[in-house]
């Protein structure tokens, strides 16, 4: 049976990213031996091979047979990040073998930049760890074009970079990474935090303003997705505690009294939480809450205020208006709320209250 060795080896060397001349290296050998390796004019000597097939993560019998594994990397990649989670001292060690293997993949090198940045910033600023981590983020940033992870891409490994240049006291260049790479303005709260380090007051607070806005919508959408969580899953006394947590929250960011954005959300709020009091069998509390938000959500109607500007701690010139697509008006974001719960009690409840 015909060996299937010399194109073994040139595959995993290509896979690796190596040239002919940086696995000899590896080896100790000249070029011209692996290139009689892989044109089938010679072997290694067995110990070698065997050196050959760890370096390469697979059995003697795979480099020489006809099977290559195809799961090496995740498995390694898992690995390292288990690693990581857990800070074993050996990590780092682990990290540089699994470079030397794979040089040139980016899954590898994208998950040795984190481990590297982790371990940079435990219980003190590493230095020497920081400028590893930021090599290997630089390389990752290159082999980008390999990755398959959707997760991961050249915004995010820009961001950790930039928060490398960060730890370490280089504003200026992390700044401009963080602005270079601000898409769908994720970084606007880092970006803030480094001009007010900077002194640079005024302009943090346009971008802290803004993260403040995202942060304020997505704790909404939050809130909403874990209450309908609870409620579908009989878990009511935890629907009830965070739409109230909300209701709490919206409270303290009122600056004034009149009608604001937030009163629209006050009503989803409590309608919600009138279809958890019905499912606990207590209508009378349900009742008074579907009352509340029809009250709320009527006042908006009358003067609807959209702009973000009237919540606390918004501190921007222009407009920012707040928007959702549960309905036209308030009321009607009540009645599709009530069809989204999919509850005949609440709907007959709703109607009851509006005759």
């Amino acid at each position: 049976m015909k060996s299937n060795l010399p194109s073994n080896i040139r595959n995993l060397r290509k896979e690796r990213g190596l040239t002919q001349e940086q696995l000899a290296d590896v080896f100790g050998v000249t070029v011209g031996a692996v290139h009689k390796w892989e044109a089938g004019i010679s072997n290694p000597e067995l110990t070698l091979m065997m050196e050959i097939a760890d370096f390469f993560d697979v059995s003697l019998d795979v480099l020489v047979g006809f099977d290559i594994r195809d799961n090496r990397i995740e498995v390694l990649s898992d690995h390292l990040r288990k690693l990581t989670d857990k800070m074993d001292p050996d990590a780092l060690s682990e990290a540089e073998k699994a470079l030397k293997k794979y040089p040139n993949n980016f899954k590898i090198v994208s998950e040795c930049a984190y481990m590297y940045r982790s371990f940079s910033a435990r219980f003190e600023i590493d230095h020497d760890l920081c400028n590893r981590a930021k090599q290997l983020y630089e390389q990752a940033i290159r082999l980008v074009p390999q990755n398959t992870d959707p997760n991961v891409d050249a915004t995010t490994l820009y961001g950790q970079l930039a928060s490398i240049y960060q730890m370490t006291g280089d504003l200026k260049t992390s700044l401009e990474l963080y602005k270079a790479h601000n898409a769908g303005y994720i970084y606007n709260s880092q970006i803030g935090q480094i001009l007010v380090s900077m002194g640079e007051y005024e302009e943090a607070e346009t971008y802290l303003s803004y993260a403040f806005v995202g942060h304020i919508g997505n704790r909404i959408n939050l809130i909403i997705a874990k209450a309908y969580s609870y409620s579908k899953t009989g878990r009511y006394d935890d629907a009830r505690d965070i739409l109230k947590m909300g209701l709490d929250e919206n409270k303290y960011l009122r600056k004034s009294d009149a009608p604001m954005y937030l009163d629209r959300i006050d009503s989803l709020y409590l309608t919600g939480l009138s279809y958890v009091e019905l499912q606990k069998k207590n209508k009378k509390k349900a009742t008074e809450y579907l009352k509340q938000a029809r009250d709320l959500a009527a006042r908006f109607d009358l003067a609807p205020d959209y702009d973000t500007r009237n919540e606390r701690f918004i501190d921007i010139k222009d407009a920012c208006m707040a928007s959702d697509t549960t309905g036209k008006t308030s009321i009607e974001s009540i009645i599709n709320t009530i069809k989204i719960l999919d509850s005949d009690e609440l709907l007959k409840l709703w109607e009851s209250i509006n005759k």
